[in-house]
């Protein structure tokens, strides 16, 4: 946001009501002026006009924080029309009443001493037009200014989690560790030791090319969940029971990149990695018609347990990505951590 943009938030923040104030008076102003040129009357056009002001606010308010809001900005627009017709019929109706209740009250002013355009319905109704108007485009461009702030920050706070999630995307440890491990095995001749690399090398593929892209297809991510599992396994193979669960037409879905992959370290890191031996993993996945849904649950040692700037991070790509057409949830036990997380189609 620019200094000017933002200076002029804070302002309206402050003097919300004090600006609507004068904005108003304004008004009153110009009315007063514009319906007493003719008879030169501007304290009895003041009055009068001050009379009808109550139906011109009521109305131009009744646009900006309830029509266009909730028919015009969200596309409504049949509604929109329907209803504003009703609006304005109703504010003539009112403005029509105050006129005759006016002469009615004030014996002393005649018809004839009036000013013939507070008697004209066509041209009372352009004036109530004029100020509506005039408050709607004031609310449409402070709406747009906003949509487009608001849209450069989501572009900024999008760069910023990829470039979280590209740093949180592999645990230095794992790499290391799965290179001492491919060292120990080539160095016993293993047979484990080319299918090790070849799984390794896909992995710092998919990170390298799928992460530049917003979504990958679901079969391509458990592959990659697949060939992680199997170089952690090779860390603590003996220590830790993996159960894995997949159901449904995977081919339907795509994810964000590393989604899985991320939740899975997760569970290695903090589930596996802390117990020395007992540990556990279920990674459920289940594809339905109207929904994804993952879960990955596994063991965890007594205390609180600090989530990490993984699980940070995914939060905040989903919310990005998906907005309210998600749920992450996240549960602590006395046992187990779960992470339950639902996409839908």
């Amino acid at each position: 946001m620019n200094p000017v943009n933002k200076f002029l938030d804070n302002l309206f923040a402050r003097r919300r009501w004090s600006i609507h104030l004068l904005f108003w008076l304004a008004i009153l102003l110009l009315y007063a002026v514009f319906f007493g040129r003719q008879n030169n009357n501007y304290a009895q056009t003041f009055f009068f006009v001050g009379l009808l002001m109550p139906v011109t606010i009521g109305l131009t308010y009744f646009f900006n924080y309830f029509l266009i809001p909730r028919y015009l900005i969200t596309g409504r627009y049949p509604a929109f029309i329907l209803y504003s017709l009703y609006a304005l019929l109703t504010a003539l109706f009112l403005a029509m009443m105050v006129v005759l209740l006016t002469f009615m009250v004030m014996a002393r002013v005649h018809i004839h001493q009036m000013d013939p355009a507070s008697l004209d319905i066509f041209f009372l109704l352009t004036s109530l037009l004029m100020v509506v108007f005039l408050a709607a485009a004031i609310k449409m461009v402070s709406h747009w200014r906003k949509s487009k702030e608001d849209y450069q920050q989501l572009m900024r706070e999008r760069v910023e989690t990829e470039l979280k999630l590209l740093k949180a995307q592999l645990n230095p440890h794992f790499l290391f560790n799965t290179l001492n491990n491919l060292y120990y095995l080539t160095t016993q001749k293993s047979d484990r030791a080319p299918q090790a690399v070849l799984q390794l090398s896909e992995i710092l593929d998919y990170v390298l090319h799928a992460g530049k892209s917003d979504f990958v297809p679901l079969p391509s991510e458990l592959h990659q969940v697949n060939n992680y599992i199997a170089l952690e396994m090779l860390r603590y193979e003996g220590r830790v029971t993996l159960k894995e669960h997949v159901e449904g037409d995977l081919q339907k879905y795509q994810i964000p990149p590393m989604t899985l992959v991320g939740l899975v370290e997760n569970a290695f890191k903090h589930g596996v990695m802390p117990l020395a031996a007992g540990a556990w993993i279920r990674l459920s996945v289940h594809a339905a018609e109207d929904s994804l849904r993952v879960s990955v649950c596994n063991s965890r040692k007594q205390g609180p347990v600090n989530p990490g700037v993984g699980l940070a991070n995914l939060t905040s790509q989903l919310s990005l990505l998906y907005g309210p057409n998600h749920t992450l949830r996240i549960e602590q036990h006395n046992d187990e951590f779960l992470v339950n997380l639902t996409l839908k189609s």
